[in-house]
């Protein structure tokens, strides 16, 4: 986390004008981790914000998730798909793309993305998780955008929308690729300690064909 804090907590505030709500993470030692509260007018955000969702009612897929420059310094701009996934029952992928399609930070059901005509091989970044017990499944970055911010900047977003949902906290697991460990390990205090040691070794998700022309420093975590 930001300055390598361990508490991440959320501040609950409507916005003037507009339907629904926000729902807007902080790092910070203000409130353990975990605890949400109810921010009143006027609206701002917290002292060491970190991302937040907007969002029409409990439950829906969010209109758009904002992270602050600070959280992901020079990552590229992202938008989003939110979906259920594939042959699960409380799964839930959340898909990033880089086009100018639509603007940073925007989050479009199946319905919305199927409108813009793009194929999912695009995606540049991805996470998915049980929305039932928060625990981190899969997580992967185009080989071509690694190395750029984009897993931190997914694991946030994806952080913010799970607690605007009402749903469990993300957690992993000690199950990592090579390149998942080397990710960890280079994180902050704040984020370590959200994650467990490292107890089983999966392969990696890059197939060989996708690795053309790639930098070794993006598919190896210790390029020789």
């Amino acid at each position: 986390m930001p300055n390598g804090l361990e508490s991440l907590w959320y501040a609950v505030h409507q916005v003037p004008g507009e339907p629904g709500y926000v729902t807007v993470g902080v790092a910070s030692a203000e409130f353990a981790d975990g605890t949400v509260v109810a921010l009143p007018p006027p609206v701002r955000r917290p002292t060491g914000w970190v991302a937040e969702v907007h969002q029409a009612g409990p439950g829906l897929v969010p209109s758009r998730v904002l992270l602050a420059d600070e959280a992901v310094p020079g990552a590229p701009v992202l938008w989003y798909v939110v979906l259920p996934a594939p042959g699960t029952t409380s799964e839930v992928d959340l898909v990033a793309f880089s086009t100018t399609d639509r603007a940073e930070g925007d989050v479009l059901d199946p319905a919305g993305f199927q409108a813009l005509a793009i194929d999912w091989s695009n995606q540049v970044g991805a996470l998915r998780w049980d929305a039932a017990t928060g625990l981190v499944r899969q997580v992967y970055v185009a080989p071509a955008f690694r190395r750029r911010g984009v897993a931190t900047k997914v694991g946030w977003a994806v952080a913010c929308v799970a607690a605007g949902c009402g749903w469990p906290e993300l957690r992993a697991d000690g199950q990592r690729t090579d390149l998942g460990e080397a990710w960890v390990l280079g994180r902050r205090d704040g984020w370590r300690t959200h994650v467990p040691d490292r107890t089983g070794w999966s392969p990696p998700m890059t197939p060989p064909e996708d690795t053309a022309g790639v930098p070794r420093r993006n598919l190896d975590p210790d390029p020789t």
